[in-house]
């Protein structure tokens, strides 16, 4: 039996200017038809079938046949693609903000595919396929991927939104275990041993995207690598991460914008907490294709998870078109 991964539905958004990837796993046939070329593989594991880049536009249809077992996929555009990774700021969730409900705004041009989380939990699941922004269900999306969209969707553009994250996750699980090996296990895994082990989440979420193209990773984490002793060596590890997803999404000139954590007292550990702020400002002269965004000045110091994500997502869509 041959699979095509989850992520591949109707209402979908490919990354303009890049190679388009089919792919899943399993053994058997496998012919896809898009703009009028077919290709086809017999495979054995996982499998891949690349088309040339497509400009922006759509809508398209792609016909996938498995095994013989025919599949339409309709509504299909090329636009901008931006995977959301990193723990709970990220996974925040719009109805959670300071932003009035009367102020949510659906938008044709916003969809968004949800990688499923280990612990469940989420409003969207995979099996929803990529879901259109409305009013209604705006509030279920992540607050920052929200305001980012609303912020870029110009033009008729579709912005096509990838949720990969996990609340409380530290950076280790998110990078190939063989590579999370050579840094300490993150303190944090003793709260959260479901997913904080080395190379767990990239292991059982973001291999369910890999080697989709996208645009940009918007990256916020931190909060659970801020502990002395570990938090020194958090550039060491998001390079490592970098290097790895661009690697395994075959694509060297993705984009990573950060978000620095924001100026929340955390009496567990002040100094630790210090030193990731201090080491997310320096990232980007070590990292290439990498820009931080600052939130101090525009997110409530007193509460982990800051109400405030509308200016920061503004400053994050800045950094995106700069």
């Amino acid at each position: 039996m041959v699979t095509l991964s989850s992520i591949f539905n109707s209402n979908m958004v490919f990354q303009a200017n890049k190679p388009v990837r089919f792919f899943g796993n399993g053994n058997g046939q496998v012919e896809i038809t898009f703009l009028g070329n077919t290709k086809t593989m017999t495979a054995e594991g996982d499998w891949l079938i690349e088309f040339d880049p497509v400009s922006y536009g759509g809508p398209y249809t792609v016909d996938i046949k498995l095994d013989g077992i025919c599949t339409k996929l309709r509504d299909v555009y090329f636009g901008d693609v931006y995977l959301l990774g990193g723990q709970s700021n990220m996974q925040f969730k719009l109805r959670e903000c300071n932003e009035p409900r009367d102020n949510y705004r659906g938008n044709d041009n916003v969809r968004m595919f949800t990688v499923d989380r280990l612990e469940g939990g989420e409003y969207f699941y995979s099996r929803d396929g990529w879901v259109i922004l409305n009013k209604e269900n705006a509030g279920e999306f992540s607050s920052i991927g929200y305001y980012v969209a609303q912020e870029l969707a110009r033009d008729n553009r579709k912005i096509g939104l990838i949720s990969c994250y996990q609340g409380a996750s530290a950076i280790q699980p998110w990078i190939r275990k063989d590579l999370a090996d050579k840094f300490p296990t993150s303190l944090a895994n003793r709260g959260f041993p479901l997913w904080n082990g080395n190379g767990v989440l990239y292991e059982r979420m973001l291999k369910e995207i890999i080697p989709f193209s996208i645009s940009h990773v918007l990256w916020y984490q931190g909060e659970s690598n801020a502990y002395t002793g570990e938090a020194e060596l958090y550039i060491d590890m998001l390079s490592s991460l970098v290097d790895n997803w661009r690697e395994d999404f075959c694509d060297s000139s993705i984009k990573f914008v950060i978000v620095q954590i924001a100026n929340y007292i955390w009496e567990e550990d002040k100094n630790g907490w210090k030193i990731i702020q201090e080491l997310q400002l320096k990232a980007p002269e070590h990292i290439k294709g990498l820009k931080t965004v600052v939130c101090r000045d525009v997110c409530e110091d007193a509460d982990i998870h800051p109400k405030s994500k509308k200016v920061l997502s503004q400053r994050i869509s800045k950094a995106i078109e700069e």
